[in-house]
This record gives C-alpha cells, sequence and structure tokens, in this order.
C-alpha cells in the first residue's frame, strides 16, 4: 500500500511560550498532535470570518444622518438601531444619539 501524499506548505513557525503553553493545553483536550491543533484552528478562524461583514461607514454630517434615518424609518414599521446602522452605512453611536433625539422629538417610540 502506498502513502497518500497530500499537497501543501509547510510553514516556518515560531511560537511565543505564552501561545505554546495553550496549544499543550489544547493538544491535551483534544488528544490531537500540535499539528492538527493548529490546522484546526486556522480552519476555525476562516470559517468564523466567512461570517463575519465588513461595512465601510459613511461619514456625513449628523443634520443629513438625521434626514437620512427619517426617510428610512417612513419605510419601516419596526426597525433596530443596528439594521438602521448597517443599512445607512453610518456609525451606530451617531444612529443612537440621532434615534433618542428622535424619540425626544416624539417622532419614534422605542419597542420594548
Amino acid at each position: 500500500m502506498k502513502a497518500k501524499y497530500t499537497e501543501g506548505y509547510v510553514y516556518p513557525l515560531k511560537i511565543p511560550q505564552e501561545n505554546l503553553k495553550d496549544l499543550e493545553k489544547i493538544v491535551q483536550r483534544l488528544n490531537c498532535s500540535k499539528a492538527d491543533a493548529i490546522r484546526d484552528a486556522i480552519r476555525h478562524y476562516a470559517e468564523y470570518l466567512e461570517g463575519l461583514e465588513v461595512i465601510n461607514l459613511r461619514n456625513i454630517p449628523e443634520d443629513r444622518a438625521k434626514k437620512e434615518i427619517q426617510a428610512y424609518l417612513k419605510e419601516k414599521d419596526r426597525v433596530t438601531a443596528d439594521r438602521i446602522s448597517d443599512d445607512l452605512r453610518l456609525d451606530l453611536s451617531l444612529v443612537n444619539k440621532i434615534l433618542l433625539d428622535l424619540w425626544q422629538e416624539g417622532e419614534v417610540e422605542p419597542v420594548e
């Protein structure tokens, strides 16, 4: 029987002492090799990153952001601040500030 060879790349890797201790814990708990633990960590991190979405926020004046939020809210019955932030590509803290202003002005109501 011939041994199977999987094509890949061998990376020279220096692991700092504190990470080496963590690696040892992982190897002991998962009962696997260091190489397998590192490969699994890479695979896990890659899967984690697939679910992340990066949004390039716009830097616009507060009054313009407020108008955009007001127009956005007219199209929605119910929406969260983080959804507004994502959809309009505005900083969440700015959205929260504007929503608070709109609430104080009686234009929106918080939902519990």
